[in-house]
């Protein structure tokens, strides 16, 4: 029986903004590390955060882009979770009501066409980064055994853009990924370095049976930093779901890592559900409120959107 691979995507792409989500230290990339760590991104007793109005400028000029709809009123949400590189034990993040909901983006896929719904697109913070032995930064050089966190990155504005589960195969997969990078780029919020992790997907993947209604039970893959990798590791995560079907067995939900070197998928952890993130309203800041002036001044400064463009000429 024929088998039908279903992708999601969530997309992470860092805000060109000069200063961090919620705090005035600079987002710049490679600095040494905890050098552009604030008292608010280290979370130490009695900081504030004040949330960054070019970043709120920056989600609103995507959610015009996509013809989504600008929430006029949106919550910042606490999502709770511990890693050594979240310093305050949580993330802030949108849940409930975030800045963007619905729009769609097109894409070409072997000559074809096809418009690829979104769920939304949230504002939060970047997590700090972890590093393990062996790794380089200037003249430092991490000893056997040893891992480092770098804060630099805690803080940075993200926008999350998740699309609905409607990517059929690795190849519809990137081509989406290959079009939402051109055109974060295009309207100037994401410098889109791959590289530098300034853009970065966590590829859902669920296989069925070709016909079926119900999607079946979906692995995300994190943190795929290139499109040849994202290819080769949606292709992995199927076969291996298809296999393990075909054997009798049944896919676990659960949260995995693309290794490029092996070509393969490992388990990371059991996939979280939002329940498990015990998300509540931030009490240390205010609902951000989005006026129509806003939104109209925004729109005057927005280019000819690529779709647009190729209409044109």
């Amino acid at each position: 029986m024929a088998w039908e691979v279903v992708v999601g995507i969530e997309t992470h792409a860092q805000l060109a903004t000069r200063s961090k989500m919620f705090s005035g230290a600079s987002s710049a990339f490679g600095a040494a590390p905890n050098t552009q760590a604030s008292a608010v991104d280290i979370a130490l007793p009695g900081v504030l955060p004040v949330a960054n109005r070019a970043a709120l400028e920056h989600a609103i000029r995507f959610g015009l882009a996509v013809k989504g709809t600008i929430q006029r009123r949106s919550i910042f949400a606490r999502k709770n979770y511990f890693y050594p590189d979240l310093p305050k034990g949580y993330q802030i993040s949108q849940y409930e009501s975030p800045i963007v909901q619905g729009g769609s983006l097109r894409i070409m896929v072997e000559g074809k066409e096809k418009t690829i719904r979104l769920t939304r697109a949230h504002l939060e913070e970047d997590a700090g980064k972890s590093l393990h032995e062996g790794l380089l930064h200037s003249h430092e050089v991490l000893g056997h055994g040893m891992s480092g966190i770098d804060f630099n990155r805690a803080g940075t504005p993200l926008l999350e853009i998740v699309s609905e589960p409607v990517l059929v195969g690795a190849k519809q997969a990137v081509a989406y990924a290959r079009a939402l990078h051109a055109l974060v780029m295009w309207i100037g919020i994401c410098d889109g370095n791959m590289q530098e992790g300034s853009f970065r997907c966590d590829a859902n993947v669920s296989v069925r049976h070709a016909g079926d209604k119900e999607l079946g039970t979906r692995c995300e893959i994190k943190n795929l930093n290139s499109f040849r990798f994202m290819e080769r590791a949606i292709e992995f995560e199927a076969k291996r779901q298809i296999e393990l079907l075909e054997e009798g067995g049944s896919v676990v939900q659960e949260t995995r890592l693309y290794d490029p070197e092996r070509d393969e998928t490992r388990a990371m952890r059991t996939k979280e559900d939002a329940q498990d993130y015990r998300y509540f309203p931030d009490p240390d800041l205010l609902p951000l409120a989005v006026s129509e002036q806003m939104i109209r001044d925004i729109e005057s400064s927005m280019p000819e959107l690529p779709d647009a463009k190729r209409r044109s000429s």
